[in-house]
Parts: structure tokens; C-alpha cells; sequence
């Protein structure tokens, strides 16, 4: 399945716009063709015009092709947007809502506080693996995809029922949780560890803490959600467990140059890493060292880096996960 944390497709030729470079001497060609056919003995003059930057022509000719191009990236933008793998926002929303997925609220805010407090939400990039995961949920578990995408929705589905109070009459009752668990699951995997047995082991990875660790209760309300008749594959024995943490910590020396203009600044640097360590906070989740050097050299005044922390990539299997416990970074000028 597709991971947004790491993974990338190229953005489709539909979407790709003619740079100006490209599209001003093709307009100046269409131009100067359009006059050749309405006034025949003006093009030589009129060529020799657009030669020249400075003259009016030339520079309203240009004027428009930069807003040609503008045009074209803005439509572009907004066509992208209805792509799901490339939406964000409120976009992202519209997308995953065509599959029943909504945003979480992983805490809820204050209003009355001074200033407000906004409720926190669920990242675009966790919505978009729920919406991706959405089509194996649509019937029981089972696969392995229908088990994480149900863990990942916990709480979400209401309990229905159909009563028949009265002859001709039949209610239909849709009931929610009162406390809804929506949230607390950042991750989830699921196999068949002995084959032919039916023995199914869900790994838990949780919001609750930083690392990942569920708490007993959380193990349990997954252990009773997917063990409903509407949820649970009935050939299925579900065992809901905690994963296993691999710590890891970053740490690297940047070298600069010792100029005016090559000082490094850290901080971009620092909040790059922690997003990449956050992506990569999932089960079966991997920290690549080449994607490491990739991010510590994005900042362009990093001439080059010594990375010692850690020392090899980590991979990880189904039941255990990644944690970065710190990020270190040195400064050095050469």
C-alpha cells in the first residue's frame, strides 16, 4: 500500500505547465502569424520590436504570458487538490469524506480560553492513510489492511439495531459511543503469526504516550470494537497485544563555511528530522540513514555532514516500531 511518509509518485503530465521560457516564443510566433495574415507588411518591423525588451510591445506581450503561466499553475493547483494523494487541508477532507473518513480530534480544545485553544487534529498525512485504508473496511476484518483500518477508525462505527415496537412500524437506531475512543490509535498491523490456527495477533501502536505504548484499557476497548458480530470475521481469534519500541537517536555534526553567508541555522534542520521521525513513528516503520543525510542536507549552506547516531538503518518488522528519543545536531565551519 502506498506510504505517504516515504513514498512519492511523479505528478501527472495533466498537471505539468509550460514554463515562460517555453511559452513566450511560441506566443511571439502565434503573434507575429496572426499579423502576417492581417497586416503582411508590418511583421518585419513588429519582429524587430519584440526584439527589444524595453519597447511596450515586448514588455505587454511578456506581461501576458506571465499571466498565461500564472493561469495555468493556478488551475493546475486547483485540479491537483482533487487528487487524493496530493490533496491537503480542507481539500483532503472532501476526499476522504467520499470514503466515510472524517478528521479525528485527537484533544479537544478550549474555547473560553484566553487566548482560545483550537482543537488538535489529526494530521494529513494519518488522514490520508485512514482514507487509502478505507475500501478493506468496508466489510469485516479478515485482511490484514481491514484490521488496520478498523483498529485506526476505533470507535467510529455505530452500534445498529432494528426494533419492531408496534405491527407496521420498525425503527432503525444508529447508537454512538458516549465516550468515543476516535483518536488514540496511531498505528496498527495485524497477522496470522500460526498459520491454519485462526490465531490473530493485532499490535497496538498508541497516541497516548510519545513512544507508542498502549495502556491496558486502550488494549482492551480495541479487543471488544473489533470483536463485534458486524466487525469481526467469525473464523478469526483476535488477540490484541503491545508492540515493541526500537529507541533510536539522531545525532550529527553539520560543517559550513566560515563566511557571512554560510552560517547554518539548526532549527529548520531540527524540525525536518522530527517530521521525518514522526512519519516514520509506525509499525513495520523503517529509518533509512540515506534518508537521514537527504534531510540533513537540505539546508543549502550544509557543505557536507558526519552522521554517528544512528549507525545503520533501522527496519522493523509487524510489531514493533520506531522512536527517535533526541536529536543532537553540531555546528562546525571549515
Amino acid at each position: 500500500m502506498f506510504n505517504p511518509a516515504i513514498d512519492r509518485i511523479p505528478v501527472p503530465q495533466a498537471l505539468q505547465y509550460e514554463p515562460f521560457s517555453q511559452k513566450y516564443p511560441r506566443l511571439k510566433q502565434a503573434f507575429l502569424q496572426c499579423l502576417a495574415a492581417i497586416l503582411p507588411e508590418d511583421v518585419t518591423a513588429v519582429e524587430q520590436t519584440l526584439e527589444n525588451d524595453a519597447e511596450i510591445l515586448t514588455i505587454l506581450l511578456q506581461y501576458l504570458t506571465e499571466v498565461m503561466v500564472f493561469e495555468d499553475r493556478k488551475r493546475n493547483k486547483q485540479f491537483e487538490s482533487l487528487l487524493m494523494l496530493f490533496a491537503k487541508g480542507d481539500s483532503l477532507d472532501a476526499r476522504a469524506a467520499d470514503f466515510g473518513v472524517f478528521r479525528q480530534t485527537l484533544k479537544k480544545g478550549n474555547p473560553n480560553a484566553y487566548p482560545p485553544q483550537p482543537d488538535e487534529m489529526e494530521s494529513d498525512r494519518d488522514l490520508l492513510i485512514r482514507a487509502l485504508l478505507a475500501p478493506f473496511g468496508f466489510g469485516t476484518t479478515g485482511s490484514r489492511t481491514a484490521y488496520r483500518f478498523h483498529a485506526m477508525t476505533l470507535g467510529e462505527r455505530p452500534t445498529i439495531s432494528v426494533e419492531k415496537p408496534q405491527a407496521n412500524e420498525v425503527v432503525l437506531r444508529y447508537r454512538f459511543a458516549d465516550e468515543s475512543p476516535v483518536g488514540k490509535v496511531l498505528d496498527a498491523q495485524a497477522r496470522c503469526e500460526a498459520p491454519g490456527t485462526g490465531n490473530v495477533s493485532l499490535y497496538i501502536l498508541s497516541r497516548e504516550t510519545a513512544e507508542g505504548i498502549p495502556s491496558e484499557a486502550l488494549l482492551k476497548e480495541v479487543a471488544t470494537y473489533l470483536s463485534r458480530d458486524d466487525i469481526e470475521l467469525e473464523t478469526d481469534v483476535l488477540s490484541v497485544k503491545a508492540p515493541t519500541i526500537t529507541h533510536y537517536k539522531i545525532h550529527a555534526k553539520l560543517y559550513g563555511r566560515p563566511t557571512p553567508d554560510g552560517l547554518i541555522d539548526i532549527e529548520p534542520v531540527t524540525a525536518a528530522l522530527q517530521e521525518y521521525a514522526q512519519a516514520t513513528h509506525r509499525l513495520n516503520g523503517r529509518v533509512d540513514l540515506s534518508m537521514l543525510y537527504f534531510t540533513l542536507q537540505q539546508a543549502q549552506r550544509v557543505v557536507r555532514v558526519e552522521l554517528s547516531e544512528p549507525a545503520a538503518s533501522i527496519v522493523c518488522d509487524y510489531k514493533t516500531a520506531p522512536y527517535c528519543t533526541g536529536i543532537e545536531l553540531e555546528v562546525a565551519y571549515e
